[in-house]
């Protein structure tokens, strides 16, 4: 069927790969990266930390976010269990999802069983997403091989938020610089989503922000 076509846009690595992996020839595929309007969520994000607040008495609790359906395939669950594991090594954290589905009433249950710190947004409309980007220190998309690329990733670096995502995800390989912008780890593994996030949490808030910056100049 591919040789019907003349060209191909692929909007990432694992895309080009599977065009190749179908016979496309190289000549033929052209980048076309998927991309949000970065500008907007960058000066809306930056608006959002200036007005909030500022930060008095104690340091304030590392805030995992989650944006999405909250919906099986995208393993919110991950994230609550996850959060377990830190704080059971005293690694204080609080979550909060972003977006609404069939598995919250499950969530919010779990994480009130578990007295875990987790705030639910609801479903956010997008002109309201950069300040829930901005109160968040860390952005987690734990889903399964259907989440072909996962525009929140995008959305987050915008902001200037890093990111763990599984590695099923397809902008993982793009997006995602271990030790840089990010980190990647093996679908469904929580222990290993605890790490990520606790190895994310202490990146260098500056250098981190001004190489996300960079990544998000391709996308």
């Amino acid at each position: 069927v591919l040789v019907l076509f003349d060209g191909f846009l692929y909007v990432g690595q694992r895309n080009r790969d599977y065009l190749l992996r179908h016979g496309a020839a190289p000549d033929r595929l052209f980048f076309s990266p998927h991309c949000v309007d970065n500008d907007a969520f960058r000066a809306a994000s930056e608006a959002a930390r200036r007005a909030a607040p500022a930060a008095g008495g104690p340091a304030p609790v590392r805030r995992i976010l989650f944006v999405g359906k909250l919906i099986e395939r995208k393993r919110p669950f991950d994230v609550l269990q996850a959060a377990s594991q830190m704080a059971g090594r005293g690694v204080p954290v609080e979550v909060a999802f972003a977006g609404s589905g069939d598995l919250q009433a499950a969530l919010t249950s779990a994480a009130a069983a578990a007295g875990r710190r987790a705030h639910f947004h609801g479903f956010v409309n997008q002109s309201e997403l950069p300040a829930v980007y901005a109160a968040a220190d860390v952005v987690v998309l734990p889903s399964d091989g259907r989440e072909t690329w996962g525009l929140v990733v995008n959305e987050a670096m915008a902001c200037g938020v890093p990111a763990v995502v599984s590695d099923a995800v397809g902008c993982g390989p793009d997006l995602i610089e271990p030790g840089v912008t990010g980190a990647v780890f093996p679908l469904g593994d929580a222990a290993a989503l605890a790490v990520g996030i606790e190895t994310v949490l202490a990146f260098d808030r500056d250098r981190t922000r001004r190489a996300l910056a960079e990544r998000m100049e391709t996308y």
